[in-house]
């Protein structure tokens, strides 16, 4: 810690030694001006000590020393004789005992409050370097995350696809030209780290698209958005994720099949993005389920957790009418100025 400046207390020092020279030379036979001489040399040799390193050690023995510089600056105290040391303690004593009384419980009660401030920087910083470490951890699962792209619909679509050349070769081109469409907008999402609502609608619209022409009149869809919000920044992929997974396990299982619909508003600072389907729900969930099934939602809460550090939320509900509403909760953040 920095020692006080010697000009600050240059000035007291002068105001001192030039009061208790008027005041000797107004009392000169006043006998409490030399223990007042002393005392202010103990007391202030002490306190220029204070912020030192050592000041345990530094402030007792500075105390000593003004003391003593006391009892020999001063000739108005009767010194003791100089053959007997040991009973030199008796002048200095009292303002000794003064001076670390002033200085010491203070000292020792702000060096507890520096301790316990260094502390809760030190946690602190600590705190914010695992953070950082996290993130970055998290950054490198998140790019192995975001390539786990569900091969179910690649094998689903060309059986299809196998199977319309056969029977429908109109209808198996079509097919083809969706598909190529889904690809061309799914595969780059796969290296880069963050999207929009406009081109993750436009991916999901693409991909229903393609299952509404394997599934017939099983599926249909609708995609809408609140104004404003379709250059909201949305990770890629996680809305397909959501959107698959109401067609796998919602509409297809249901013979009927049903809708789904994509919602996408503003509530507040939250930006919110909604999966509903009207398909088979979560009570007719296999009671086995397969090793891949939720593997999709772990790896989005994942996703979620390590990009929004817990302000991101996505919960699963089964609304009283039936099927699954799937709903993500994000910061709500500003367009940013390309």
């Amino acid at each position: 810690m920095p020692r006080p400046p010697l000009h600050r207390a240059l000035l007291p020092a002068l105001l001192f030694w030039a009061t208790l020279a008027l005041l000797h030379w107004v009392w000169p036979h006043a006998r409490w001006l030399a223990p007042a001489a002393q005392l202010w040399l103990a007391y202030s040799a002490a306190w220029f000590t204070l912020n030192w390193r050592w000041w345990p050690l530094a402030v007792p023995l500075a105390a000593a020393l003004g003391a003593a510089a006391g009892t020999l600056l001063l000739p108005a105290i009767d010194l003791v004789h100089w053959q007997s040391p040991l009973s030199l303690w008796r002048p200095w004593l009292p303002a000794f005992a003064f001076a670390l009384l002033m200085h010491l419980p203070l000292r020792w009660w702000r060096w507890r409050e520096e301790q316990a401030i260094a502390l809760r920087l030190a946690r602190a910083e600590h705190t914010a370097a695992m953070a950082e470490l996290s993130r970055q951890v998290s950054l490198t699962e998140l790019k192995a995350l975001q390539a786990q792209v569900e091969p179910h619909f690649l094998f689903n679509a060309l059986a299809s696809l196998q199977q319309l050349i056969r029977s429908q070769p109109a209808t198996a081109e079509r097919f083809l030209g969706e598909l190529h469409d889904y690809l061309r907008l799914a595969l780059p999402s796969l290296r880069e780290p963050m999207s929009t609502l406009d081109r993750e609608f436009e991916l999901a619209r693409a991909y229903l698209t393609v299952m509404a022409t394997r599934l017939g009149e099983r599926l249909r869809f609708d995609l809408h958005a609140q104004p404003g919000c379709n250059d909201h920044p949305l990770p890629p992929l996680m809305l397909l994720t959501l959107v698959e997974n109401a067609v796998r396990h919602g509409i297809e299982p249901k013979p009927q099949g049903g809708r789904i619909d994509l919602d996408a508003r503003r509530e507040g600072e939250r930006f919110v993005l909604e999966v509903r389907d009207d398909g088979v729900g979560l009570q007719a969930a296999p009671a086995s389920p397969t090793p891949d099934q939720g593997l999709g939602l772990a790896n989005l809460r994942d996703r979620l957790a390590g990009l929004y550090c817990g302000s991101a939320r996505l919960s699963i509900q089964q609304p009283a009418a039936g099927g699954v509403c799937a709903r993500i909760e994000l910061p709500w953040e500003e367009k940013r100025n390309e």
